[in-house]
């Protein structure tokens, strides 16, 4: 039969639900409302130690993230890679696995108890923490959750560290309680999702832009920029000799050695055009600098990616075989563009027009990198003329030029590698 929890406990009950609701029409940040729950639950005089709550994410990066709050701790977040998720060996050992295959709503186990073996290895190492009792619950969100869909549920687990455990009124707070935190974790996670979704498609700025509202067509600005195309020579090709399946990974593999880079570097990656990287470097202080850096960074991933895919490639031997990176600068028009239906944030302005015919020019001159005098008066002792050449649609003859010393450039680019940073430990699924 279910407990009721004492008057105390229900006022408790009803003053965190009303600051739950208020906190999820504020967006407050749910580490933050966690961690303000837990800490009224244990004035209230509930004996919780150490809460976790876990849901999936719909993020192209990230298969899942945790919040855990511990007691003299604060909280932790955590997310949690694709090749981290469902198949990792932390998940295939925790007792989440289980309450997701089985659909359990409720978990309990006495970690206190030393006749039986315990379940999970986890229990073992949170006995020796001195926590005494653990209660997990399941919460769905919509009709999805028995599919186990991003964002569709979430698991809050929570430990005593009170001799003899939670009490069975302590059980019906946490359980009435429940509901009201999955909906504030729910609000976080779909905000998130929104943002998320929109960054990776739209790129950070126009991503930012949409989500602060900014969707009205022809809503523009005019912005200095240095425009930055590269395209894979020979795709086509390519596509043909390798078949799909196999040109799908070598395409996203070019991304990564040339629009990584430049989003590394502080670009903006307008689109992916086929098997191009459109993508602008707004000018101030560090603009022009910064797309120089991210240029020599991509013909240093493009010579790793010419070695990688060497079979593939049919043995092209230059990077100026590979691809071919164009840049200049101009003023642009940035916004929205598009039918009412369909919009998308881009740039439109003779720059960004000339642009890639100037990438063209790198095949004919054979040379991997080409820019015009606005990008090579910065540092003209770095670049060497080609001369002046005709342009479709641009009325007069464009001086462009190329790096004096690709070497140069590549070792520049090898002396400005970071070294990863080594894996720290993950919290414990529980």
């Amino acid at each position: 039969m279910p407990v009721t929890p004492s008057p105390a406990f229900l006022t408790l009950v009803g003053e965190l639900e009303e600051y739950l609701a208020i906190a999820s029409l504020e967006d407050e940040p749910i580490a933050d409302a966690l961690a303000t729950v837990c800490d009224r639950l244990r004035e209230g005089g509930l004996p919780v130690a150490r809460v976790m709550v876990v849901w999936r994410l719909l993020n192209p990066l990230y298969f899942s993230q945790s919040i855990m709050w511990r007691l003299g701790h604060g909280t932790v977040s955590e997310r949690y890679r694709h090749d981290e998720g469902e198949a990792s060996e932390a998940f295939m050992r925790s007792p989440l696995r289980y309450v997701l295959e089985h659909g359990v709503d409720t978990l309990r186990y006495r970690l206190d108890a030393t006749t039986a073996p315990r379940q999970f290895p986890i229990f073992d190492e949170l006995a020796g923490d001195g926590y005494t009792d653990y209660l997990s619950m399941l919460v769905g969100f919509g009709r999805g959750h028995r599919k186990r869909e991003p964002g569709a549920g979430c698991i809050i687990s929570v430990c005593s560290d009170a001799p003899g455990g939670f009490g069975e009124d302590h059980v019906a707070v946490l359980q009435r309680l429940r509901y009201m935190l999955a909906l504030a974790i729910r609000s976080a996670v779909q905000n998130d999702m929104r943002y998320s979704m929109a960054v990776t498609y739209l790129g950070r700025t126009a991503g930012q832009r949409v989500m602060s509202g900014q969707i009205l067509r022809g809503g523009s600005e005019a912005l200095d920029a240095v425009v930055w195309y590269c395209d894979l020579r020979g795709s086509t090709a390519l596509c043909e000799r390798l078949g799909m399946a196999c040109y799908i990974p070598l395409l996203n593999d070019f991304f990564s050695a040339t629009a990584g880079p430049v989003a590394e570097a502080g670009g903006e990656i307008l689109d992916f055009v086929g098997d191009a990287v459109f993508a602008i470097f707004p000018l101030g202080e560090e603009g022009l600098a910064n797309a120089l850096e991210a240029t020599c960074q991509v013909m240093l991933q493009l010579e790793a990616f010419r070695c990688a895919h060497a079979a593939d490639l049919g043995g092209r031997q230059s990077l100026a075989e590979i691809a071919g990176i164009a840049m200049d600068v101009g003023t642009l028009m940035y916004g929205n563009i598009g039918i009412a239906e369909r919009l998308t944030f881009s740039v439109v302005g003779p720059t960004a027009n000339r642009v890639s015919r100037l990438e063209r020019l790198t095949k004919v001159l054979g040379e991997p990198v080409i820019g015009t005098h606005a990008i090579a008066s910065g540092h003209p002792e770095e670049w060497r003329s080609l001369g002046s050449f005709d342009l479709d649609g641009v009325a007069e003859p464009q001086e462009l030029f190329a790096p004096r010393d690709y070497g140069a450039m590549l070792a520049s680019a090898v002396g400005d590698v970071v070294p990863k940073e080594e894996p720290r430990s993950r919290m414990r699924l529980a």
